[in-house]
């Protein structure tokens, strides 16, 4: 057969001269040498530029294999990537900010710093060279090519190769029918291993989410979780974020920050989080961050400057001591083809220091003292790396890669850390077997390991919860609730609640890890709904005085939940008059959840939506909006159908799910269409200042309306 199914959304079209790979997701090479499908000649960037939470378009690892594991760049043969004008323009630029590094121009647009010049210099150094000693631009490496008129030619190993677009997704060649639409989740090319007890976040120390690298097809790709005063702080960003947080019993809820080192593929796939619930802090140099969000911007097809709105940015000054809620931060430059940053973490505990060290992509000791030697690499620099590897650490993680762009584990003979645990590393050489260790998905590093402390703060934490639910509790109903409390840990699988069953007279809060609610109806079990840490379980049982549970919760992942009374829950929300703000909220959030996007945002999200949304009914024939208008609520559809007007044109039908009225609530600008019921229906009305700030401060939100807005400029576009 000609066409080889790889996963779902990529497919391979192979012939005696060539072969094309349609689709590119994170990884994708993982599958490939898994499978033993030989690496193809042509990829063909798809029209969706992500789907389910993944990127489509990750060509980055494709063209290094390509280059520089199959030796192709020594043959003097090109990678050919295709696709639309406008996604091929972006790879392009992408593929050249990520092997080469910014331009004189960009760094001058990213702002002055006294390092700039001398990264800019080291990548050049490292920069691969003709025969001439000229170095050489992505056009060097890559052929780009695009869709002219839906056709694709171009040559591939002496033979001509047509790809003809037939439809979103869906491709011809050689007189075969390749249709990459997919639906469901793509799955990972290695066992994740996922823990099936419980954790909860150390007070400072280290979980590790994977040590391979970007061509390790058996393991996830290198990233760290720092644990800080019981939060968790990410240290890059792997593909796959939210599957490998689960394996660990951690949710996307529970990250709050994360600290980046470049935007190399393996360490930077920063799309998820995008689609989080909650801000989150970006640390790091401000070249750094301009790097990851332009990745981004490139990938996404969204414009840069709204992209700064999904994240905090906390301003990291190389070599100096940034404090950040009590613990220390002391980010140092490594030697990379591209600028890097790893950095120094310290907190104190009985009077001393503790100090976790994340050295970054680095090249061996070996090769930055011959850069120095010639001048590339400043004295003091390579002074600063040397004592990285000698002085005393808690805790050190060196890149063990070797190759010409990352270290040799023999750089650490000499530390002086207590404990030294390499990253990047596919397998320890045997000669250290006895002497370091590898950074694998699962192991826990204990710096500062308090339980004392780790349980008060998920008493903290559950208190935080319930501020976020309730907003203007009384101190004394807090008081009376969190005492009565219990922590209770559930394995993975473990069921919690079972429907059908008495109600035990508790309630939960999420604390850490997801819950599934699965509902049987008297045929098959169905999971109806994710709840995950911050979210709240049974609570509208007690709203109701329900006797009886009327779904099953099962541990998703391993799970720490926070028992509450229902009787004390109950009188509280009679106390403060909530009975019938939570039966309004619970009508809101459940017509949400009936409808994409929302039935796949989390209650969090949902909450803050039904909240401060207005119900509204509305007759057939009514406008809710006229063109010209300069009204500014903001509309989501419970129920019915309506028609969007533009002039005298019929532009598409809007259905339950569908929200309109975005470009005047958070562009400002006048009504460009009119929006008009078909049938009777049901709206949720959202004032401007209520909608402005629950989209600044979530994430999954901000993009769906963000992309939202993007598509209906192109169609008003079209219609002028």
């Amino acid at each position: 057969m000609p066409i080889i199914d790889v996963i779902p959304g990529v497919k391979i079209y192979k012939c005696e001269q060539f072969s094309v790979l349609f689709g590119c997701p994170p990884e994708i090479i993982k599958h490939l040498m898994i499978q033993k499908i030989p690496f193809p000649d042509l990829i063909i960037i798809p029209d969706t530029l992500h789907r389910n939470g993944t990127l489509q378009n990750s060509t980055e690892f494709p063209l290094y294999n390509f280059l520089f594991l199959m030796g192709n760049f020594q043959k003097g043969v090109k990678l050919n990537i295709g696709g639309n004008k406008k996604q091929v323009k972006n790879n392009r630029q992408l593929l050249q900010l990520s092997l080469l590094g910014p331009s004189v121009k960009e760094y001058n647009a990213i702002g002055a710093s006294k390092y700039y010049q001398r990264l800019y210099k080291e990548s050049r150094y490292l920069a691969i060279k003709d025969p001439q000693g000229k170095e050489i631009s992505i056009d060097g490496f890559v052929n780009f090519s695009f869709f002219k008129q839906e056709v694709l030619d171009v040559e591939l190993n002496g033979a001509h190769c047509q790809v003809l677009h037939k439809g979103k997704n869906v491709y011809e060649v050689g007189g075969e029918t390749i249709d990459i639409n997919f639906t469901e989740r793509q799955p990972l090319a290695y066992d994740l291993k996922p823990s099936y007890t419980p954790r909860t976040p150390f007070r400072f120390g280290i979980d590790v989410l994977g040590g391979g690298s970007g061509f390790t097809p058996s393991k996830p790709c290198s990233a760290l979780l720092l644990n800080y005063n019981s939060n968790y702080m990410l240290i890059d960003c792997p593909p796959y974020l939210e599957d490998t947080l689960n394996a660990r019993g951690i949710s996307c809820q529970q990250i709050n920050a994360i600290y980046m080192s470049h935007i190399h593929d393996d360490h930077c796939n920063m799309f998820p989080l995008l689609q989080f619930n909650n801000k989150i802090q970006f640390l790091g140099t401000r070249e750094i961050y301009w790097m990851s969000l332009q990745k981004l911007s490139l990938q996404t097809e969204l414009n840069i400057d709204d992209l700064y709105s999904f994240f905090e940015f906390f301003e990291l000054e190389p070599y100096q001591e940034n404090d950040f809620y009590g613990m220390q931060v002391i980010p140092h430059y490594t030697v990379h083809s591209i600028p890097t940053a790893g950095a120094t973490f310290v907190m104190k505990s009985d009077g001393r220091k503790h100090s976790i060290v994340f050295v970054g992509d680095n090249k061996s000791l070996d090769d930055i003292k011959q850069m120095r030697d010639e001048g590339v690499v400043s004295p003091e620099k390579y002074d600063h790396i040397l004592s990285l590897y000698h002085q005393p650490y808690d805790l050190i993680f060196p890149d063990g890669g070797k190759g010409i762009l990352h270290g040799d584990p023999k750089d650490s003979i000499a530390s002086s850390s207590e404990k030294i645990v390499f990253m990047h590393l596919e397998n320890l050489p045997t000669e250290f077997d006895a002497t370091f260790s590898m950074a694998r998905a699962g192991k826990r590093y204990p710096v500062i390991d308090d339980q004392y402390h780790s349980s008060q703060a998920l008493l903290v934490k559950a208190m935080l919860v319930l501020q976020n639910h309730f907003s203007g509790i009384s101190n004394e109903w807090s008081t009376a609730i969190m005492n009565e409390i219990r922590i209770q840990q559930y394995n993975s699988g473990d069921v919690i609640m079972k429907q059908g069953e008495e109600n035990k007279g508790l309630i939960f809060i999420i604390l850490t890890g997801k819950c599934s609610v699965m509902f049987h109806d008297g045929n098959s079990l169905e999971e109806v709904a994710i709840k995950e840490a911050g979210d709240i379980i049974g609570e509208m049982a007690a709203v109701n005085q329900q006797s009886e549970r009327s779904a099953s919760i099962v541990a998703r992942t391993p799970v720490t939940l926070c028992a509450i009374n229902e009787r004390t829950w109950y009188s509280f929300l009679v106390a403060e008059n909530r009975i019938g703000e939570m039966q309004r909220l619970w009508q809101n959030r459940s017509d949400l959840e009936k409808s994409f996007p929302f039935r796949d945002f989390s209650d969090y999200v949902n909450d803050k939506l039904g909240r401060v949304g207005r119900r509204r009914e509305v007759k057939e024939g009514e406008t809710v909006i006229r063109q010209g208008s300069q009204d500014n609520q903001f509309y989501i559809i419970l129920q019915g159908s309506f028609q969007v007007e533009h002039g005298s044109i019929k532009v598409k039908e809007l259905v339950p799910g569908d929200l309109f009225g975005e470009h005047a609530s958070l562009a400002h600008r006048i009504r460009n269409s009119t929006i008009r019921a078909t049938t009777e229906s049901v709206i949720l009305e959202v004032q401007r200042s209520d909608i402005e700030a629950i989209v600044s401060r979530t994430p999954v939100l901000n993009f769906h309306i963000l992309e939202l807005m993007r598509e209906r400029d192109m169609e008003l576009a079209r219609l002028a």
